[in-house]
């Protein structure tokens, strides 16, 4: 598939929104990561790249998320200015956690993703060059050989 920048970043996008998508499933970043490495394509370390993006770009909206939950129950103390300090800081270690989180798991899901599309790779993907190479069926006898209902055995040279 695409390996370009905006390839990248567009499966890493897809990837976060599906991660958030299903934030409430335990190792959701392993979902979303393994949906974008499957998308970018069966090369494995950059599958585990691209899924450790989108469990990155997830983490943003977590954290914020997180920070607006968890500042409810935060009592701050007197003055705004202390308040605004506390909710920065649970935002940042939010963000840090949920990076670690969801990167290192976005990434595993990332690989497995790119692996499942390397086995699942189409018919359109396979090498001609080993199509031509090959030619023998799955018990060794050569298919090329063999003509079925349909094939017209007669030269081309006749019908002209």
């Amino acid at each position: 598939m695409a390996t370009s920048s905006t390839g990248t970043l567009k499966h890493a996008v897809v990837g976060a929104v599906v991660s958030l998508v299903t934030f409430f499933l335990p190792f959701s970043p392993v979902i979303g990561g393994g949906v974008a490495g499957y998308l970018h394509g069966p090369d494995r370390t950059e599958g585990a790249k691209v899924g450790g993006l989108s469990g990155l770009l997830a983490a943003v909206p977590g954290a914020v998320l997180g920070t607006l939950i968890a500042s409810i129950f935060v009592i701050a103390g007197p003055g705004q200015r202390s308040g605004l300090l506390v909710a920065f800081a649970l935002f940042l270690v939010i963000l840090l956690v949920g990076a670690l989180y969801g990167g290192a798991l976005g990434a595993v899901g990332g690989y497995v993703g790119a692996y499942l599309n390397e086995e699942f790779a189409s018919p359109d993907r396979v090498d001609p060059a080993e199509l031509r190479e090959g030619g023998e069926g799955d018990d060794g006898e050569d298919v090329r050989s063999e003509l079925t209902e349909f094939d017209d055995a007669a030269d081309d040279t006749a019908r002209a």
